[in-house]
């Protein structure tokens, strides 16, 4: 299967792919109404790249070496499983609910670009946690762009789809948020001074 492939036309497009990602960063929401029609080679090579390298960059600021190495690899799952599930949704959803068939493949690369600004504010949110929150308002408003625009969805179905979304999303952040405070101050008030002494003596011996 593998002799059958054209590593030379793969290459070939790739670099034409990656010069739309700095036109793209230049103008978020002019690039959600001109996204490219990639293959899935082109797709799945430059997905698994940026989220590999968005990990990575994410253990760095969280100073997780194993993350730094496990990253190369949980990353890019992560993300597929991430964005193919999405995709599948959005694919019957509006089959469903919208009364349109539209392609799967576009509906995955809508997902890919809108979900650039969640990757960033990922990167940054072990220092500055409401970044994710931030990133995931950044990346609903740029599908409903992506949406409209490309398959001229009615505009007040997909806001109130988005807007349900985000709704869930902002919750399932603050669940987060409390727990991980919550453990802090657990961890907080353990810390007292007789068991640092306890721990300080069995280091010692």
């Amino acid at each position: 299967m593998l002799k059958n492939i054209d590593w030379n036309l793969i290459r070939a497009r790739l670099k034409e792919a990656i010069l739309v990602l700095p036109h793209f960063f230049k103008n978020p929401i002019q690039g959600m109404r001109t996204l490219p029609a990639w293959d899935w080679p082109t797709i799945l090579i430059l997905q698994g790249a940026f989220a590999a390298v968005c990990a990575i960059l994410t253990s760095a600021v969280a100073r997780n070496l194993l993350g730094m190495f496990t990253g190369i690899v949980i990353g890019p799952i992560t993300q597929l499983l991430l964005i193919s599930i999405s995709s599948g949704f959005f694919y019957y959803t509006f089959m469903f609910f919208f009364g349109r068939e539209i392609p799967y493949r576009q509906i995955y690369i809508t997902l890919i670009f809108a979900a650039i600004p969640g990757l960033i504010a990922n990167i940054i949110s072990p220092i500055l946690p409401p970044a994710m929150m931030v990133g995931g308002i950044a990346s609903i408003g740029l599908l409903y762009v992506g949406f409209v625009s490309n398959f001229y969805l009615d505009r007040m179905k997909v806001r109130n789809l988005l807007g349900a979304l985000l709704i869930i999303y902002a919750a399932m952040w603050a669940v987060q948020i409390f727990k991980s405070n919550s453990r802090h101050n657990l961890m907080r008030e353990k810390a007292t001074p007789e068991s640092l002494d306890i721990l300080e003596k069995e280091l010692n011996d």
